[in-house]
């Protein structure tokens, strides 16, 4: 029984973030892009802005223009190589960065959505997007929306440790890890029950946000976890390797505990 579960340990430790750049925001994603084949293309280009690594912390500016986005998903049409949204920033940096923060933290659907940020003034950039099916896109994004929310709802009334808990236990106990490597989004964790670890971290942010809960995902080598600010210290939970190991050795460690556990601090 050890050998098994180290075995899935081992397997959580090696795929954790195979995902985490499925669907980020890249420079190639841009609307001024070279043609493709050409000899520009082909060269390396700088990387603009902040990585989705980089913005653990929650920004509700990021989230009321993620909005937009979202709205304008109901306005797209598959047809069209890129759709506007209202979404504005004043650098391209600032956009690029927000194109990251998009598809890791706003974002909830499986259905591949690219987004692009265009130049229409001296400090004026408009993000668009392109998406084969912009209405499955939004319909995924509700739906996990929708059931994520009816379980914050249903945690109205407990504390904040109560409802961190409860948070765990439901994710701890509707998703497993997908040795597959295939699952790869909050969209397969909470409407499938299958996912690597950015599923996991993903549905349990999601919640703790919904919450009013302060909650960031932690990211080290190839691996990912969560941390909960709760009684005036951070509090650190890994339902990922807890799942795979069919115990809770991570659940609600403190930094000092965190400190010492080689395996996370090894990665």
């Amino acid at each position: 029984m050890v050998g098994k579960r180290m075995k899935k340990a081992g397997i959580c430790l090696t795929a954790a973030l195979y995902m985490l750049f499925y669907s980020s925001f890249a420079v190639n994603g841009m609307a001024d892009r070279p043609p493709a084949g050409t000899e520009e293309e082909s060269r390396k280009e700088t990387f603009i802005g902040l990585s989705a690594n980089d913005m653990t912390v929650r920004s509700l500016e990021y989230e009321r223009q993620g909005a937009l986005v979202i709205e304008a998903l109901g306005r797209g049409n598959s047809r069209e190589e890129q759709t506007g949204t209202e979404a504005r920033f004043s650098s391209d940096e600032e956009a690029h960065s927000f194109g990251r923060y998009f598809n890791r933290y706003i974002y909830l659907g499986k259905e591949p959505v690219t987004l692009y940020s265009v130049r229409e003034g001296e400090e004026d950039y408009a993000i668009f997007f392109s998406c084969d099916n912009p209405g499955l896109a939004l319909g995924q994004h509700r739906q996990v929306q929708d059931k994520l929310a009816g379980l914050a709802g249903a945690a109205r009334d407990l504390g904040d440790r109560e409802k961190a808990e409860f948070f765990y236990q439901w994710i701890y106990n509707h998703v497993s890890y997908d040795e597959s490597l295939q699952n790869r989004t909050v969209y397969h964790a909470v409407m499938e029950g299958k996912s690597v670890c950015w599923g996991y971290v993903s549905a349990y942010l999601s919640l703790c946000r919904m919450a009013g809960l302060t909650c960031e995902p932690v990211y080290r080598g190839n691996h990912a976890w969560n941390r909960i600010w709760l009684d005036g210290q951070w509090i650190y939970c890994d339902i990922t390797w807890d799942k795979c190991l069919g115990g809770s050795t991570w659940k609600f460690m403190t930094q000092e505990e965190m400190d010492l556990d080689f395996l996370h601090n090894g990665l």
